[in-house]
């Protein structure tokens, strides 16, 4: 039996300025921002994708009911027309629709022979990371554990770019602010 899927959890690309990203998905082509991340130093997730993803911003925006694209945020980063050549920037998750279907499609990557690269809890969803063996296109299967929408934001970034607490509303932001350490093992309280 194949892996059931219910779409593009998010594809993520690189970005050297989160403030102008947020003012065009958001502002511009109107794209709600459901998730903020501020990662710390030391990369919490070393080898789940490539390249070093310390102290990076990671902010979600909703495309459609449950699809989103992220940015990842590297400043006074020069970025590549191939922005891959960055790392983190260069994959695609898929969601999967239940932690059941999740640890399902573990099952049928390590039966032929596909290495799981990594499996973390990020608070707002669990993933599975592994590799194209044909394409070396970095993947990633994800379940949702948190509705990251606009009624129930999954906001963790402490400090976000003006844009985006102009966008969300500082009096949203600071209710729905978590205490939360990205650590792929579902976070602590801070």
């Amino acid at each position: 039996m194949g892996i059931r899927t219910t779409g593009c959890h998010h594809m993520a690309f690189v970005t050297n300025d989160m403030e102008e990203t947020v003012k065009f998905y958001n502002g511009v082509l109107g794209f709600p921002i459901v998730v903020t991340l501020q990662l710390p130093d030391p990369d919490p997730f070393p080898g789940a994708v490539p390249g070093n993803l310390a102290g990076s911003r990671h902010y979600f925006f909703r495309i459609s009911e449950q699809d989103t694209i992220a940015f990842f945020e590297f400043k006074d980063v020069e970025i590549a027309a191939d922005n891959s050549l960055l790392g983190a920037g260069n994959h695609l998750a898929i969601t999967v629709p239940s932690e059941g279907e999740l640890q399902h499609a573990k099952s049928v990557l390590e039966e032929n022979g596909i290495k799981v690269n990594s499996e973390l809890d990020h608070g707002f969803c669990h993933s599975i990371y592994f590799e194209d063996p044909v394409n070396k296109i970095a993947l990633e299967f994800a379940t949702w554990q948190h509705p990251c929408d606009v009624a129930q934001p999954f906001l963790q970034d402490p400090e976000p770019v003006p844009a985006a607490l102009a966008a969300i509303g500082s009096d949203v932001y600071g209710q729905h602010l978590l205490q939360y350490t990205p650590d792929g093992h579902g976070g602590a309280a801070r």
